[in-house]
């Protein structure tokens, strides 16, 4: 069975085989659409850029940004602590594909439980703190004091800020990563190796355990 070609496709056919011979108007004829739209568009920029709209919406796009680099969304979900609490974190896991080095050497194998403590030295203690309590700020402060192999993440606040305030570098628990892998629901908290696990503190700034 022959199939047909589209309407289309045959005015197509036709007017290149005729020597593009005027074949007439067939139906309504109308503007497209969308140059009507990109004419619309570029009028409206033009007429943003004279005013200085458009370099207006640009500086607030960047202060947005920069606002954010140092002041990125809160973690959601915690709270200050109020009584302390301790638990374990065991980040032992299932190897799920065999692992091999450069040369070839098995690592671990397919279906191995590996401990990174028992493969990788780790003796940082992770202080986890909202970077807008001044009495947070106090403790980590006295934490860290005199201390080398320590890392502050915030968990809320203006990162430079609380760099410039401890006088330390700064890290972000973006995105509540970090919070939601190690299981704690309030700060500060402390985060220190314990043998083959970590160990999970949540510790009121009053009375905090050192």
């Amino acid at each position: 069975m022959r199939k047909r070609l589209p309407l289309t496709a045959l005015l197509l056919v036709l007017s290149a085989s005729s020597g593009a011979k005027d074949l007439g108007t067939w139906g309504n004829v109308f503007e497209p659409a969308e140059q009507d739209m990109l004419d619309f568009i570029q009028h409206r920029l033009k007429g943003m850029e004279q005013s200085g709209e458009l370099d207006r919406l640009r500086e607030e796009a960047t202060d947005r940004v920069k606002k954010h680099a140092v002041r990125p969304a809160p973690v959601e979900g915690l709270s200050n602590a109020v009584q302390y609490r301790s638990f374990a974190f065991d980040p032992t896991f299932t190897v799920k594909e065999t692992i091999t080095d450069m040369q070839g050497n098995i690592i671990a194998r397919k279906g191995d439980k590996v401990n990174p403590l028992d493969k990788v030295p780790f003796s940082q203690v992770l202080y986890f703190i909202d970077g807008d309590d001044k009495a947070q700020l106090d403790w980590a402060r006295q934490q860290i004091a005199g201390q080398t192999n320590i890392k502050v993440i915030l968990v809320n606040g203006n990162i430079k800020e609380t760099s410039d305030a401890l006088d330390e570098r700064i890290f972000f628990d973006q995105s509540g990563v970090l919070t939601r892998k190690f299981g704690f629901e309030h700060t500060p908290a402390r985060i220190s190796r314990d043998g083959h696990v970590l160990k999970v503190e949540e510790i009121p700034v009053t009375g905090a355990k050192k």
